[in-house]
């Protein structure tokens, strides 16, 4: 079944709104001193903005290509190697919002697959290259640091999550955005910052 346009904004302001209470969490759990759970929200966080810029960029693909049948892009879209791949969303976010510098450390940890590995480790006891991995690894500063790039995407995003399949940015999408970054800016500054 295909979905209609506005099911599809709706989508986007979900997804949106799901990266938010994601980040507002991991920023809940920091106080409490959970680094590591709180290092695997923040990626969480950020995949959920990859997914956001993979969506409006299928609603501009729609719109662009009107000779195309919107359900071959939408079955694209919602395959397993676009949806729901975790360092697909990653490199979406980065592409899309962060560094435009492809050859960038986030860049390749993302292709490599380290930046997945990591949220892994920040979740589970693991043995890998002859070595115990364990959650209590992740530092204060390595959950605050990703914190603060997430924080940098939701700032690129801007009203992504609420204009519509059309991308119609006007007041009401604005001031819904301002909303939830200022949300988001006002849960990184409650944290303490860690020391260098």
């Amino acid at each position: 079944m295909i979905p209609s346009k506005r099911t599809v904004g709706r989508l986007k302001e979900e997804i949106y709104t799901n990266a938010v209470g994601l980040f507002c969490d991991a920023c809940t759990l920091y106080q409490k001193r959970s680094y590591a759970t709180t290092f695997a929200l923040a990626i969480l966080s950020l995949e959920e903005l990859g997914k956001l810029a993979m969506v409006d960029h299928i609603c501009d693909d729609i719109c662009i290509n009107s000779h195309v049948k919107p359900q071959d892009f939408l079955k694209h879209l919602f395959s397993r190697s676009m949806f729901l791949s975790h360092n697909n969303k990653q490199a979406w976010a980065a592409i899309h919002f962060g560094s435009d510098d492809l050859n960038s450390k986030r860049h390749n940890d993302i292709s490599e697959g380290d930046l997945d590995r990591a949220k892994q480790d920040a979740l589970y006891v693991g043995y890998f290259k002859g070595k115990i991995r364990s959650p209590k690894e992740i530092t204060r500063r390595k959950a605050y640091l990703e914190l603060s790039y997430v924080v940098d995407l939701f700032r690129e995003v801007r009203d992504m999550g609420f204009n519509g399949f059309d991308g119609d940015s006007n007041s009401s999408s604005r001031a819904k955005a301002n909303r939830r970054l200022k949300k988001v800016e006002a849960a990184l500054r409650s944290l303490r910052v860690p020391s260098k």
